[in-house]
């Protein structure tokens, strides 16, 4: 029996299916969430779904999380996307629940959950979410609504068709646009950036760094990001811009939060960088993973890896 097959065993035998996902989401953490969450709800209506974790702003325009009790979790089945660590997961009543499921497409360097459907080196776990629904299609009916969160995260999670892309992505994206949302309305609301945003743009190509060994990076600390008054549309965008300069080959921002710890965001063309992020707290896939720094120390410490590695594999 497949992975496949015992989670939708699971999900016919549960009344009540709480889905959880990692802690500042990105477009594909919220988009197999919700996609997901909308595939249960249309197939079997009368199954009680919530979708949990905190209010990220700058995601709010894909949907609102559901605020819970303790006591829904007596009997949930629980299923988390996209997410490797349990530390991670948000909202750490996932374990509550009778039983756990883990659906994923990172590295599964911790196979947490009592049944797992783990596929490293897909694009996005939106993209296996579609594939679960297109591997029961007799039993399964997916909404347009639910269409277009996981067209939505494909989108996001593969920064518009640049890093993890191949075939079957396309196909999936291909076989999402047949249903009917607005995919142009989804493209141009992640493309797009307030003047602010471009303000700060401005401020990241000033301030940017790069190295001999083309290690690109910004350390923004918080009083910086404050000053940018972006308001709920967070700094994601700041990401790829350290990516455009030519003769970076890899690159990254450190950008610090309220606690002090600064997270990190690591990308590269070709180099694998997730073992840097392991490292630290953190993890991914080769070419687009995150991390966490605990301080300036830790950061001078990150990027001398960078630079190491990128010489290695020169």
């Amino acid at each position: 029996m497949t992975a496949q097959t015992q989670i939708l065993a699971q999900i016919k035998a549960a009344n009540t299916i709480i889905i959880h996902r990692h802690q500042r989401p990105d477009p594909d953490a919220i988009g197999s969430q919700m996609g997901l969450a909308e595939l249960i709800r249309t197939s079997f209506p009368s199954k009680h779904v919530y979708v949990v974790g905190k209010q990220a702003p700058s995601m709010q325009w894909m949907g609102q999380m559901d605020e819970i009790s303790d006591d829904l979790y007596d009997d949930a089945l629980v299923i988390v996307t996209d997410t490797a660590n349990s530390p991670r997961i948000d909202d750490q009543r996932y374990d509550y629940g009778k039983v756990v499921v883990k659906i994923d497409h990172h590295p599964n360097d911790e196979p947490y959950g009592d049944f797992k459907w783990v596929v490293e080196g897909i694009s996005s776990s939106s993209e296996l979410i579609f594939q679960f629904y297109q591997e029961f299609s007799d039993q399964l009916t997916l909404s347009n609504a639910g269409a277009a969160y996981l067209y939505a995260g494909i989108v996001g999670d593969t920064g518009r068709f640049l890093y993890g892309t191949d075939a079957k992505t396309m196909a999936a994206v291909s076989g999402l646009m047949t249903f009917d949302f607005d995919w142009f309305k989804i493209n141009q609301h992640m493309e797009t950036i307030t003047p602010a945003a471009a303000k700060a743009s401005g401020y990241v190509f000033d301030h940017m760094t790069l190295t001999p060994e083309g290690f690109n990076y910004i350390i923004l600390d918080q009083e910086t990001v404050e000053s940018f008054q972006l308001d709920d549309f967070g700094t994601a965008f700041i990401v790829p811009l350290l990516g455009k300069i030519d003769v970076a080959k890899a690159w990254a921002v450190f950008e610090q939060q309220a606690e002090g710890f600064y997270r990190v965001r690591l990308r590269s063309r070709n180099t694998a960088i997730n073992g840097i992020a392991k490292r630290h707290g953190g993890g991914g896939h080769p070419f687009a993973s995150g991390a966490i720094a605990k301080d300036r120390t830790e950061i001078k410490t990150i990027i001398e890896e960078a630079n190491q590695v990128l010489k290695e594999q020169a």
